[in-house]
């Protein structure tokens, strides 16, 4: 199954995601901020990021982009509880193949992630 980089900072949801999806089949390393994923990234080889847009030390954003840098093939998908248009388009300029508006659930989560690993260059919202 996909090795998956988990970046979020709400604890309650990095615990519940990493325990939902590894029962799932996923690899979970979860990171609580950017560059914590960043130094995950330079570390071990990754098939997904999801990314929380709002952690501490760098924006989401910002984290896409140096671990899209580090491998170009990730698929990447983006999180937040206010995405609109302006958002969608930071972070496909940035390098997400998906976004995904909290709260969501852990089965809209696996369909993303299917999709993300699929369709790398699209963007796809939840």
């Amino acid at each position: 199954m996909e090795n998956v980089l988990l970046v979020e900072d709400a604890e309650e949801l990095g615990e519940l995601l990493k325990e939902e999806l590894g029962a799932h089949g996923y690899n979970i390393t979860w990171v609580t901020n950017g560059v914590d994923a960043v130094i995950a990234a330079l570390d071990k080889k990754f098939d997904v990021l999801i990314v929380d847009m709002i952690t501490p030390n760098l924006k989401g954003t910002d984290t896409i982009k140096i671990i899209k840098k580090i491998d170009p093939k990730i698929a990447i998908i983006a999180c937040s509880g206010m995405i609109d248009k302006s958002i969608m388009i930071d972070v496909t300029k940035a390098g997400a193949s998906a976004c995904v508006n909290k709260p969501f659930t852990v089965s809209q989560m696996i369909s993303q992630i299917k999709w993300a690993t699929r369709n790398k260059g699209g963007l796809s919202s939840e």
